[in-house]
């Protein structure tokens, strides 16, 4: 039995639990919650890489992996994680119990996609900004952000979000003045109220073909269309005055703090509104959340 530290340092991901609970019972008994750190650019000589795209779940996106349960006789595999059924593309008809594609090898639980360029989508970048930081520090920052803006390749998309007791997702797309949607920073938000608030839910349309599937996470071709996503995401040639506008005008959060505590910070918050925002714009695709922040998270999810 290979021992978890060298899969650790084969696949670049720690986890505080070397054992996946069974039930939900044991589930509820972890004191420390399952969570995983994983490190995208982990140095890994060996690392398997494919020279196509990646099969995903229809239900939950998720991808092949050893640990999908696969019937070779009626050419289907069963996502581990919410237990949908999914045949395999023609192309792999000819898989079988001594011929099967490298993503089902136990080796290859890490594995890298090279993607033809037709497939390929441009970098994303999604900057969240804490603005409890002091005023000199916050100077300083959006001096620097201007700078590493004007620097990102022309087709770069990119997304504003501040944040301090409330987290703010800037419409960049609205052009006639600075707009933003703001997240009570206190409240648990869920994907389906972020999708919701930001208008970004992939809501049937009578007569228009478009119907929503239960668990997908939308983007552009499940009901969301390319102009709703060029709302918070947008080419950084063609955002960089906008977003150099709403930095110049950015100011310290003035939500009222007694003398003896810290700032309200809702960085848990900022990130799952984050993430349910790339999430809805570009499903599946690689994307960075730039986050930066002063202090602790005091206010909402991950207080301390």
């Amino acid at each position: 039995m290979v021992d978890f530290t060298d899969l650790e340092a084969l696949h670049g991901v720690r986890m505080p639990w070397n054992v996946w609970p069974s039930s939900k019972a044991e589930a509820t008994k972890c004191v420390v919650p399952l969570t995983a750190i994983v490190t995208p650019l982990h140095a890994a000589p060996a690392l398997t890489v494919l020279p196509y795209g990646p099969l995903r779940c229809k239900s939950c996106r998720s991808l092949l992996n050893p640990f999908c349960r696969v019937d070779f006789q009626a050419k289907l595999w069963i996502c581990p994680f919410c237990y949908q059924r999914n045949h395999f593309p023609p192309h792999y008809d000819s898989i079988s119990d001594t011929n099967q594609p490298a993503e089902l090898f136990p080796q290859c639980a890490t594995v890298e996609y090279t993607l033809p360029g037709e497939l390929g989508l441009p970098p994303v970048f999604l900057f969240v900004l804490d603005t409890c930081i002091i005023e000199e520090e916050l100077g300083y920052l959006k001096t620097s952000l201007t700078q590493a803006i004007a620097l990102l390749p022309e087709n770069a998309m990119v997304g504003l979000i501040t944040f301090g007791a409330q987290v703010h997702v800037h419409e960049l797309g609205f052009a006639e003045c600075s707009k933003s949607y703001v997240f009570r920073g206190a409240k648990e938000v869920t994907r389906e109220q972020i999708l919701q608030n930001l208008e970004l839910t992939n809501r049937a349309v009578a007569g228009s073909g478009v119907v929503q599937r239960s668990g997908a996470v939308a983007g552009i071709g499940d009901g969301i269309t390319k102009t709703s996503v060029n709302r918070f995401l947008l080419p950084a040639s063609s955002c960089e005055f906008t977003l150099s506008s709403l930095l110049d005008e950015l100011q310290r959060d003035a939500w009222p703090t007694a003398s003896d505590q810290r700032a309200a910070r809702c960085t848990g918050t900022a990130l799952s509104v984050a993430t349910g925002l790339l999430g809805a714009c570009v499903p599946g695709t690689g994307a960075r959340i730039m986050v930066f922040v002063g202090g602790p998270c005091t206010e909402g999810a991950g207080t301390i």
